[in-house]
């Protein structure tokens, strides 16, 4: 007995596919980005100001242990703690694992 295959998506029905999730992302992004403004902005510690500062494309959490003279746990910590508000996301550039604001 053979098994028959659903037929596989059309050239058209993936371009409309892709073009309904692009809208819903985008409309996903503003949702987001006006919530942001409407949050009261979350209390920061030195220790996560000074991380945050240094989130700006070009370091790397080794750049951000030489530069704060933290442990590479410590920071690694602090990054976490930033992303959970909000504040920053990673980001690859050239092959390295960067960070930036929000």
């Amino acid at each position: 007995m053979k098994r028959r295959l659903a037929p596989m998506m059309s050239n058209k029905q993936f371009r409309e596919m892709t073009n309904l999730l692009r809208s819903i992302e985008e409309k996903l992004d503003t949702l987001v980005n006006f919530q942001r403004t409407l949050m009261p902005k979350p209390k920061l510690g030195k220790e996560e100001t000074k991380i945050l500062k240094l989130c700006d494309h070009k370091n790397t959490i080794a750049d951000m242990v030489t530069k704060t003279g933290k442990t590479d746990n410590n920071v690694k910590v602090t990054l976490t703690q930033l992303r959970r508000k909000g504040l920053i996301r990673s980001v690859k550039i050239k092959n390295k694992l960067v960070y930036e604001k929000i």
